[in-house]
């Protein structure tokens, strides 16, 4: 029986891209099947209290883009 993986992502996510491909070598890997569930994280913002990027100040934005960046090299 192949197991299935719930793999919640959203289109507009900069880590969704970082990390697809990695979930999908998982996925392979273990022999399981994906099960692909799109969120909507402006929804998820706004019904949880979190801030969306365009509403974060100008220090946390920044602060994201370094983050991306290290992330981005180290996963290469």
């Amino acid at each position: 029986m192949r197991t299935n993986i719930d793999y919640y992502f959203t289109v507009t996510s900069p880590w969704s891209y970082l990390g697809d491909s990695r979930v999908r070598e998982v996925a392979m890997r273990c022999n399981a099947t994906l099960q692909h569930r799109p969120v909507n994280a402006g929804e998820i913002f706004s019904k949880t209290g979190g801030l969306s990027l365009k509403d974060r100040s100008a220090e946390r934005q920044a602060y994201r883009l370094r983050e991306l960046a290290r992330w981005r090299e180290r996963l290469k």
